[in-house]
């Protein structure tokens, strides 16, 4: 018998828990692409930062956003989001990076600015915990 065969017969619960793992990521990338906002990654976003001539909004809380933050990013935070969003109108033609602890709120952010217009929508995956894991740094105010 083929050797993969008898490999996933003979470990089918991991084989089961590999298949389903790799669905639920698929779905959740499908999801956060439906929603008009592309994922970039730590090292993209210092990329996009240096050529690009965009902007980082952070939604994270005002406090959390005062512990550390992305250079340059402006703080708009999730619960004032939907009051505050025209404060960001001049960026509607720029690309625009959404930063949150973990990337799981930015991307929802990112539906209200689409349906106020803006189009170069990304969010940063793994949030401001991916951006220091990798060792970047963060500024205070």
């Amino acid at each position: 018998m083929n050797p993969y065969i008898s490999f996933l017969m003979e470990h089918w619960m991991l084989s089961t828990a590999f298949v389903a793992i790799a669905v639920l990521l698929a779905a959740n990338e499908w999801r956060h692409r439906s929603m008009g906002v592309t994922s970039i990654s730590p090292q993209q976003l210092v990329d996009f930062l240096n050529h690009a001539g965009g902007v980082v909004v952070d939604v994270r809380a005002t406090p959390r956003f005062a512990q550390g933050h992305i250079l340059g990013a402006i703080n708009l935070p999730q619960e004032d989001f939907n009051n505050r969003v025209n404060t960001l109108n001049k960026y509607k033609s720029k690309p625009v990076v959404l930063v949150c602890d973990t990337g799981g709120v930015s991307p929802k952010m990112g539906q209200h600015l689409k349906a106020n217009g803006f189009t170069q929508l990304y969010y940063l995956a793994g949030g401001v915990q991916a951006w220091q894991s990798q060792g970047l740094p963060l500024v205070k105010n």
